[in-house]
């Protein structure tokens, strides 16, 4: 690779990072934000790695970030609150079975998003952000809001 791929390829990846930044701004508590390889079917019998992160909100501007090589299920959270989280600490105590390389609480979209990159990037070798695809889910509301 000659050194204007190189530098067009950190681009893209900081083009990732701000994208995951613009991405995660502003959002409920409760939205989730998944991300791994692009071209994945899933299925029970598959023993293969599967890259991937998951973000979810909590209250307070704190998300949790989880890392994993399996498939990440959507938790059934029972307090999406933040209080007594350590923050900006990286956590490996097996606390979610399908969260294999850690999880992390912040309020740093910078971080969360860099942690992301670096995942994909650095850990697993994936060439470019185009290899990657995403989903992302709102919270489900219980009752409309007043006055409809």
């Amino acid at each position: 690779m000659d050194e204007s791929e190189q530098t067009s390829n950190v681009d893209q990846w900081s083009d990732m990072a701000a994208w995951i930044i613009e991405s995660l701004a502003d959002k409920p508590v409760g939205f989730l934000f998944e991300m791994g390889p692009g071209d994945y079917v899933y299925s029970d019998d598959d023993e293969d790695d599967v890259v991937c992160v998951q973000v979810q909100m909590l209250s307070d501007g704190v998300m949790m970030l989880r890392r994993s090589r399996s498939v990440l299920g959507r938790l059934f959270i029972a307090d999406y609150s933040s209080d007594r989280l350590p923050l900006d600490k990286w956590l490996f105590n097996d606390h979610f079975e399908d969260c294999t390389d850690g999880y992390l609480f912040s309020r740093d979209l910078q971080l969360v998003a860099d942690t992301c990159v670096t995942w994909f990037r650095e850990n697993w070798g994936v060439r470019s952000p185009d290899d990657l695809g995403c989903e992302y889910s709102f919270p489900d509301e219980l009752l409309p809001p007043v006055g409809y």
